[in-house]
Order: C-alpha cells, then structure tokens, then sequence
C-alpha cells in the first residue's frame, strides 16, 4: 500500500541530510545530463576525499579503463556469474547463470564522477552487490542474461508521479523529467536540484511494498551500500573532504536512515561460479528507452547535443534552442538525400517558429523533445501523421536517437568468449573486419570444411547472436529447403554482435562450451517440472542438436522424442514430428550425424505413432486441411529413402477407411486422390466417388470441400477421364447465385495451387464442355486508341506519385516497374 505524500517540510529536511561536512550524497538517473551536471558541481563545492558509485564492486578495477582518455561513449560493463558445475549424467551444461549491462555515456553521472576522481587523483570504489549475489537476494527473476544493472522501473511506474505528470499538462515519464530537471534554463543550483531528486525519488519509493523491495534484492543492496558507505566514514581523517556518494535516486534517499540504523551488511551461500567483467562497444540506439532499455533516457542523441553545448560554454536554455534547430536541419538533409522527399528551407523556419511558440504557450523555460516533436508532425508532415507521417516520424526518431557506437580504449581486453569466437570464425576464413555484408556458400554435402562453418554459424544462431543470416538452402530444424544441396548466408561482425557475445559469457568461456550450455538450457526449459514436450518440440530438438554438431550428447534427447512420440495426442503433430525425423536421417551425411544410430528406431517409432492416431480420425479432432496435409506428408515419407524399410500396407489400409468414412469430404476428397495416384483406386471408383460427392444431394460446401481435398493430393484428376470436370460444371450450373456464392471460397482455394498450364486444360475442357474454344487470355486486341492512352497518362501519374513520395525506385527496379505504354498497348 502506498505511504502518504511527504510534506514539503520533510522533503527539504531529507535534502539537507544529504549534504553533511562528512557526506554528501547526490541522487542521480542514470543516463541524466542534469544529474551528471550535478555531480560536477558537488565535486567541485565540495572537493571530496573519497568517491562512491553505485555499482557491483568488481567495477572498481575498470575505473582507468572507464577514465582512459582514449575511451569513447556509448560503452558499457557486462558482467556475468555463472555456476561451473557440470550436469555429467546428461553429458550438457545446464544450471542458472545471471548477467547484465551497465552501460554508460558521456552524460551518465556516475562515469562523471569516476572521470572527475580518476582525475585528481582521488580513490573511487563501486559499492553494489555482485551481479551474481544481486540474483540470489532477489525473489523474483530480475536479472536475464542481456538485463540492465540500472534499473529504474519504480519511478515510470509510481502513481504520484503519473499524477504529478497530468497534473503540469506531460504526457508520459519522460516528459514529466524533462520538464523538471533537463530543460532549467539556469546553470545548476545544487541545493535545489537536491532538494527536486529528493522529492521526485520520495514520490516513487512511496509506491513501493516491502515485498516490491525484495523482488528485486533492493534491500540487499542498500545494505551492502550502507555498509561500504559507513566503511569510507569510518576510514575518513580529520581534515579529509567528504565522502562522496553517487547513488541512483531511489536508494539515495533511503541512505540516511540506513546510516542511522544500519542493517547487517548480506552474506549469501554460493558455490563455485565463473566471474567476469568486459569493457564491450555499446550504440545509441540501445542505450535508448524506446528500444526497450528500462533504464535508458528517451533519445540519446538528443540528449548528447544538449550536453556537448553545454560543455562549450552556451547557456541551458541556449544549448537547447540549438539543438532543436540542429535536429530540424538533420531531419530535412535525411529526408532529402536518402528518401528524396523535399523539404522546403521555409518549412524548416516555420518548423522552428513553430517549436518555439509552444514552447512558450506551454510555459516551458525551454523546448523540450516532446515540444521538438510537435513542432516536426505540424510543419514537416503532409497529410495524416499516421499515414504519410511515418517517414518523417521515423526520420526523426533515428536523429534524435543517434547513431553513435562507442570505441574502448587501448588496454581494455577482450571477454574470452569473444575471442574465442573471432579466432574460431578467421580460421573458418569469415573476414570479421568487414565494414558491409558478405556473402558466403556452403556445399554441406562435399566439403568437410564448409560443414564446420555451418555449425558454428548455427551455433551463434542458436546463441541469438547477431552475427549470420541463413539466406537459403536446407534448414533441418525447420524442415525448410531440404532439396538444396547448399546453404547460403550472410554475415557481418559489429558491435552488437561483440557485445551480445560478451553477454553470452555467463554460458561458457568458448563457443562450443556455450552452445552446449545454452542447449542445456532449452532441454531443461523442455523437460521442467517433469514435463514431456509435445514431439514436434521433441524432435526439433533432436534435429537443433545435430546442426550445431553435439551429436555424442543427444541420448538424453533421443530418449525425450521417443517418449514425446509414444505420449503424442496428435495425429497432426506426429506426422510433422515423424517428418522432421525422417528428414534428419536423410541429412545425416551433411550433419556428419552418422554417429546417431537411432534415428530409424525413432523413424519406425513415429510413424507407428500416425498410424495409431489415424485411426482413431473420424471429424473434428483436428483442422481438416491439416489432416490433408499430414496424410499427404505420410506418403511422401513412405516414398523417401528414410521410408523404405516402413510397411506401407497399415497406411493405405487407413486411406481406404478415410475415403469411406470420415465426416469431412475434405479429407475424403484428399483420400481418395491419394489411393488414385499410388494406382489404388481405379479410375471408374474414383468417377464414382466424384459423382457421389457432386450429386445435387450433397449440400454444396460440402460438395466443395471433396473438390479442394481431392486437388490437394491429385491435381492431375482434372483431365483424365474422371468425369470431374463435367460433374463439377454441370453442378456449378445448377446452382443459384446465393449458393454459387456460398461455396465460392472453398472452389477458389481448390484451384489456386493448380499451376497455368494446368489451368489452361481445365478452361479447354470447360470450354469443350459448351461447344467454344479455350480463350486467349494472354493477349487483348479489342482494345482501342483512347482506351491505352488513358491507361499510358494513369501509368505517368503514378510514376510521379512515386517521387513526391520518395518511391521512384519502385518505378524502375524490375520487381516494381510500372508498365510503359507499349508494353500497355502490346498487353492491353
């Protein structure tokens, strides 16, 4: 239950208890230019001899690196702790591990005061919990391997301060902020902007539940906080500065009190753990709140402008001014040179009129992002701002978020993982300096080599590391593009890829030691609480394995498919199981998973499975287009080389008792082209059951429905001696245009996978039927003078939409082209 609002009284009293000739602490926001500038100015006011940052401990070690003059921001720690025992029954890596980023900019308050320490030389120490320790105190699972350290959810989640931000006429948190703190036209008045951070992180923390605390360790880590800070008064001599102390709001005003009574500094049990901490490249674009970073600022280019002009001098408000403008005129060179939209120089001055107008209507002492953003959709856009505003929308958000990527200093290291993988990917021959994507082919069949970059691309597919895109080919997990004979990728190293690896480090020092963990892992989510996945999880499983090469640690997998194929309900999911494992033997030579003799067992195993099932299909237990399908599929598994060895007679057994008895006529219509193609049901059988089905008794969605089974697995009955044809024309004929209309859907889906040529018979046969001639379709002579010149002046008006609209491309790359007028004329 939330506490009651602090008086003004108390907020002012907490403040001042923040500024003492012994300590002073400075609540900040991470990523804040207003709370970085505070920093500067408490250092300065206050020359303090020792220097605390909010932090885990083992950060204290980076400071140089994070002070080094060569370091340039967005940077950010990824630190990692993750059990180092081994499951050896299951031969896999399992077990939980905890990670997350810390990153930092130039205007991030807590990289301000390392620098300023580092500077002048004063001790500075990190004084949180391991990441590690952060994962065990919390109660809930807080910490996932690519989470931020900086968390700061309570504060957009606070009743108060949403109804603070109604109240002065905001429209979100970030709005609210803004306002408050980043637009003050003044230069910074400590006291004051103390006195604000105290009681906007009052207003949040009044929103929090003893238990919301513990959910995420909070108490444990103002414990350990306190007692560092404690530690630094207590070390402190006569005639020393203050202790400063750099916290994130929301625990710098509960720190007082903590003093005051301080609580037993936590102890955790934990066992053996691997533990780092990497120094990795870090963008804008992810230090960006509205690209899902909880604890970043909205547009952190934005942001960087106003700091960078208030680092030379210009005044707050000044500094803002400008870099609104400096937005504007970004915005209108994109739109400009790479989307070829044009943006008239007085749009922009009246764009930039229009910024500072609302400003001053809306009372602010200076534009704000959301008054930037206005002032762009009323001016900038043409049209609706849903509509044809998107461009200029997205156009806009990209310059205000920036496009910066940091560089580390010299010194900094590399996290073993990351140089693993590099050494691993330039003896592939990957060129992992390239500045474009390249393209790479594989012959997986021939070249022992090229099956080896296969896996480890794989391997960092299944590590979700941005790295390589599977373009084409077979795609055994997927059971997609298995006729090729070759697989093709794309790939190109960068920053996010380096830094998603470091995060991965929590799973293995080596690439192969963090597939196999991470592939533990998805077997333990699979198999959890005792649970026994469905066969098509089962065997995807299977064949995920196999791609990334750890083959000699799939039995505890083989013996999850086949009990996932023995508990299988499904006669849909058997069928799609049984196919991924069929197709798996036949990729074996290409995986080199030859060492995987059981495949056939499970091969047999699954297709006992179908035929089970199948028996047992009479209506509605599943989807009837499904059921199509998934007879479809059994036979061309019976047909496959993983088939051969299988007893086909129990299959066709149940094609019979389909096509005679099950409720949907779609699957007796699929059925019946089945046993006609494999030459089971002779043609005079099948025109009877073609004319049974058409019979004017047979309700007519029904009627359609055999239709669109029977093409579904036996197209060529169109123009064999079948009767169909007639069957189907004289039944169309006899509808009305209500009926016609009713089955119509169910007609066109059962001619759409017919291809031209096979379309063509159809209409000749159609057109025999009524004494014509099967029409020409492909060229139009009745077509006059005025008629093509109208649609050659159309063709012309669309070409210049296209380029107002930035667009001309589709004018004129193949996949787009608008027709010339001959080519109009010569087609009609």
């Amino acid at each position: 239950m939330s506490q009651a609002l602090p008086s003004s009284d108390e907020v002012r009293d907490l403040a001042a208890r923040l500024v003492t000739d012994e300590l002073v602490i400075v609540p900040v926001r991470h990523h804040s230019p207003a709370c970085a500038a505070a920093v500067e100015t408490a250092f300065t006011r206050h020359r303090p001899s020792r220097v605390l940052i909010e932090g885990p401990r083992s950060f204290t070690d980076l400071v140089p690196l994070l002070a080094h003059p060569e370091a340039r921001y967005p940077l950010a720690v990824y630190t990692w702790s993750r059990p180092t025992r081994n499951t050896a029954a299951e031969g896999l890596l399992t077990g939980g591990g905890a990670g997350g980023y810390y990153p930092f900019c130039d205007y991030s308050p807590e990289l301000v005061a390392a620098r300023l320490a580092h500077e002048t030389r004063i001790p500075v120490t990190f004084c949180d919990l391991e990441v590690g320790e952060q994962a065990a105190a919390a109660s809930a699972k807080v910490l996932p391997g690519d989470g931020s350290l900086q968390r700061e959810g309570a504060y957009e989640h606070s009743h108060a301060l949403t109804a603070l931000a109604a109240r002065l006429g905001c429209r979100d948190h970030e709005d609210l902020w803004e306002l408050l703190f980043e637009a003050d036209p003044a230069p910074v008045d400590l006291d004051e902007h103390l006195a604000r951070m105290t009681a906007y992180c009052l207003l949040a923390r009044g929103d929090q539940t003893d238990a919301d605390l513990d959910r995420e360790g909070t108490r444990h880590r103002e414990a350990e906080m306190t007692w560092h800070v404690a530690q630094a008064l207590a070390d402190r001599r006569t005639g020393d500065g203050p202790v400063l102390v750099v916290l994130g709001g929301f625990h710098a005003v509960a720190l007082p009190a903590l003093l005051a009574d301080p609580p037993d500094r936590p102890t955790f049990e934990r066992g053996p753990a691997d533990e780092g901490s990497a120094l990795v490249r870090y963008a804008f674009d992810r230090l960006d709140r509205l690209n899902g970073y909880a604890s970043g600022m909205t547009s952190p280019g934005w942001h960087q402008r106003i700091w960078e002009d208030r680092r030379r001098g210009k005044p707050p408000d000044q500094a803002r001014r400008v870099a609104s403008l400096t937005v504007l005129l970004d915005v209108a060179d994109r739109l400009r040179s790479r989307h070829h939209t044009p943006v008239p120089t007085p749009t922009l001055a009246a764009a930039q009129q229009q910024l500072l107008l609302l400003t001053g209507l809306r009372g602010h002492p200076a534009p704000l992002r959301s008054d930037l953003l206005d002032a762009v959709t009323s001016c900038l856009v043409q049209g609706e701002a849903d509509v044809e505003g998107r461009l200029v929308r997205h156009t806009t958000s990209l310059v205000l978020t920036g496009d910066r990527v940091g560089v580390v200093p010299p010194g900094a290291g590399t996290p073993a993982l990351v140089r693993d993988t590099l050494e691993r990917l330039r003896l592939l021959r990957l060129d992992t300096d390239a500045t474009e994507p390249k393209n790479l082919t594989l012959d997986l069949y021939r070249n022992p080599a090229h099956r080896r970059t296969s896996r480890a691309l794989h391997g960092l597919r299944l590590l979700g590391v941005p790295f390589a895109d599977h373009v084409a080919g077979p795609d055994f997990v997927r059971g997609s593009g298995l006729a090729r004979l070759q697989e093709r990728w794309s790939y190109l190293w960068s920053p996010v890829t380096e830094g998603v690896l470091a995060e991965r480090s929590l799973l293995g020092s080596t690439l192969p030691e963090a597939v196999q963990s991470r592939f533990g892992k998805l077997l333990e989510e699979a198999t959890g609480e005792g649970r026994v996945p469905g066969s098509v999880e089962a065997a995807s499983l299977l064949a995920q394995g196999a791609v990334v090469g750890l083959h000699d640690r799939l039995d505890p997998v083989v013996a999850i498919v086949r009990e996932a194929l023995a508990a299988e309900t499904s006669f849909v999911s058997a069928v799609a199981a049984t196919g991924s494992l069929a197709l798996l033997e036949e990729g074996r030579e290409p995986l080199e998973a030859t060492r995987l003799t059981s495949l056939p067992e499970l091969v047999a195993a699954g297709y006992a499975r179908c035929l089970y099932l199948a028996a047992d299909l009479h209506g509605d237990e599943q989807p009837a287009d499904d059921v199509a399908t998934s007879l479809s599929r059994l036979r061309e598994l019976l047909a496959s080389p993983s088939g051969a060895a299988l007893d086909a007679e129990p299959y066709w057994e149940r094609i019979e008792h389909l096509r005679r008895h099950h409720d949907k006529t779609l699957v007796r219509g699929a059925a019946s082209g089945l046993a006609s193609t494999a030459g089971r049901l002779s043609l005079e059988d099948l025109a009877r059951d073609i004319a049974g089905h058409l019979a004017s008794s047979m309700p007519p969605a029904e009627a359609a429905g055999f239709v669109r089974g029977l093409f579904a697995t036996a197209r060529e009955t169109v123009w064999q001696a079948s009767g169909l044809v007639e069957q189907l024309d004289g039944r169309l004929t006899g509808w009305d245009q209500s009926t016609f209309l009713t089955a119509l859907p169910d007609l066109r889906l059962a001619f759409a996978d017919l291809t031209p040529r096979e379309t063509d018979r159809v209409a000749e046969l159609v057109a025999a039927l009524h004494g014509g001639r099967r029409p020409d379709v492909a060229v139009r002579r009745d077509i006059d003078e005025h008629t093509i010149a109208v649609h050659a002046a159309a063709s012309q008006l669309v070409v210049e939409a296209l380029e107002r609209d930035g667009l001309a491309g589709w004018a004129t790359e193949p996949d787009h082209q608008v027709p010339s007028p001959a080519a109009k004329g010569a087609s009609g």
